[in-house]
């Protein structure tokens, strides 16, 4: 099956306006997530999707593809379907455009794993080994997954409460990762769904998914990956780049 990822980046962000477009050593962060992604293997096509001018000529000026979505689409989920209704794929990759260190093996294995089981609609990424200060993040989305690997439930709290400590020989939170892997007519779907209670809440789209009753798998990995929301993760991303240590 074809796959196509499409990289959703907006100009307009509450705690870092102009994200995409912020250096990270010489080149800017959509440029880093970009190059990244476009060494899967599984990806036949890779397109930036932005409603911002300057994204887009940036964009296309490293030799970049990039396409223009509509200023009113309330979501990068939105923006990626207003993409992949033009296109001939049947799998979409959705990658988050603030992760630069995402593994593109792991966008390969995510991938290959919604290929290969027909009943799952859609596959995302978590990592495993949760830190002590990431539990009291709210900028950390955690996730909690049942023993088939599907999605119990996301939110940006410290879950679950654990009230018999003596049990807990490892916490079983685990931290979301930036990358979305859906069956195209899943995703068309998906955007026409009325957002619901719990994700207005939380402001986490994946949890329509959980109160629609639709299955979301997870893939669970060791590989280390963040967004860049702040000054402060900037900050750490130079110093990743400079040392080439994920």
């Amino acid at each position: 099956m074809k796959a196509v990822g499409i990289i959703p980046a907006r100009f307009h962000s509450t705690r870092l306006p102009g994200k995409p477009l912020i250096k990270i050593g010489n080149k800017p962060l959509i440029q880093h997530v970009y190059e990244n992604a476009s060494r899967s293997r599984t990806l036949t096509d890779l397109i930036v999707a932005t409603d911002d001018e300057r994204i887009f000529a940036v964009v296309s000026k490293f030799g970049g593809k990039a396409v223009l979505t509509p200023a009113n689409l309330p979501s990068g989920t939105d923006r990626c379907a207003a993409v992949a209704r033009n296109l001939a794929a049947q799998i979409i990759a959705n990658i988050q455009g603030d992760e630069p260190f995402l593994d593109p093996q792991l966008i390969d294995e995510a991938v290959d794993l919604l290929s290969a089981n027909p009943e799952f609609q859609v596959v995302t990424a978590a990592r495993d080994n949760i830190r002590q200060e990431e539990l009291h993040n709210p900028a950390v989305v955690k996730v909690l997954i049942n023993n088939k690997g599907e999605a119990i439930y996301f939110s940006r709290q410290n879950i679950p409460y654990v009230r018999a400590a003596e049990f807990l020989t490892k916490h079983p939170a685990l931290v979301h990762l930036g990358l979305y892997i859906y069956r195209k007519a899943y995703l068309l779907k998906f955007v026409q769904m009325q957002p619901s209670k719990l994700e207005q809440l939380e402001q986490l789209e994946q949890l329509r998914m959980l109160e629609n009753g639709d299955r979301l798998q997870v893939l669970v990995t060791d590989r280390y990956s963040f967004g860049i929301d702040t000054s402060e993760d900037v900050q750490h991303a130079e110093k990743m780049l400079a040392k080439q240590v994920l």
